[in-house]
């Protein structure tokens, strides 16, 4: 598990996968959950989801380094 941070980011990155909207909500939720695995893969850790009613908005992940980012 990892550490809780002790200070807001100096800078906080969003991965955004589906580009600039409109989007088509269902193809956009599988580009996110395409991409979070990748990132995991290359020692990323998942903090949580965060929704928008039953859409999934974005992942909010760790870097290595435990840095907050987004993937939406």
């Amino acid at each position: 598990m990892a550490a809780r941070k002790s200070a807001k980011n100096r800078l906080h990155i969003d991965i955004r996968v589906a580009g600039e909207g409109p989007w088509d909500m269902t193809a956009r939720e599988r580009l996110i959950r395409a991409k979070v695995p990748e990132l995991v893969d290359l020692g990323a850790t998942v903090v949580r989801e965060e929704h928008y009613g039953e859409v999934l908005g974005h992942v909010v992940m760790l870097d290595p380094e435990g840095n907050e980012f987004c993937v939406a």
